[in-house]
């Protein structure tokens, strides 16, 4: 097993405070918990890439941080009716 995949098993454990957060937490909390977990997931996608050694599954993380990104802010112009 390389230190990528390593890292972002590592990665993976993380992300469960922050999916906890976003259950219980408030709106406000949900937002910054799934802005996190939007990047902590894209940075696993791209350590995945690297650790199996194919350079075409980095096309999916850079796709993802774009698509997140604008998701998130549809997300928070959603929620700002309630904040």
């Amino acid at each position: 097993m390389s230190a990528f995949i390593v890292a972002a098993t590592a990665m993976l454990i993380v992300m469960v405070p922050a999916a906890a957060t976003i259950v219980r937490g408030t709106d406000a909390d949900a937002v910054v918990g799934y802005q996190f977990i939007t990047a902590v997931s894209v940075t696993i996608l791209a350590l995945l890439a690297e650790g199996l050694q194919r350079p075409g599954l980095f096309e999916l993380p850079v796709l993802l941080a774009v698509l997140l990104y604008g998701s998130g802010l549809v997300y928070v112009r959603a929620l700002e009716r309630w904040l």
